[in-house]
């Protein structure tokens, strides 16, 4: 069984084939007692897109990994329209009483 491509591989690709600059990755920390939790983000065409998961330092590759699955899915995701029906709107009916 093959290994998996990277996020952070396939959002390399991404940028350069729709010709953008390559992402930039940022780490943020934040102090927990006697700990430290790590997160990441990775800039892409000047948004930023966050990992959601806090970690240990040991982990921060793969903080920076969940950044870039983040970016790619989104970037890569063909928004949906919705296109309302006439049926799902046609209530010719209202709410009246007769007597």
């Amino acid at each position: 069984m093959a290994a998996s491509e990277s996020y952070v591989s396939k959002l390399q690709q991404y940028c350069a084939t729709h010709q953008i600059a390559q992402p930039q990755f940022q780490d943020y920390s934040d102090p927990r007692g006697i700990r430290t939790a790590w997160s990441s983000s990775v800039f892409v065409h000047g948004r930023e897109y966050r990992a959601h998961l806090w970690r240990d330092y040991r982990y921060l590759e793969q903080s920076r990994e969940e950044a870039a699955e983040v970016a790619w899915k989104t970037l890569t995701t063909v928004p949906t329209t919705t296109v309302a029906t006439q049926a799902q709107y046609a209530y010719n009916r209202g709410y009246t009483t007769t007597r």
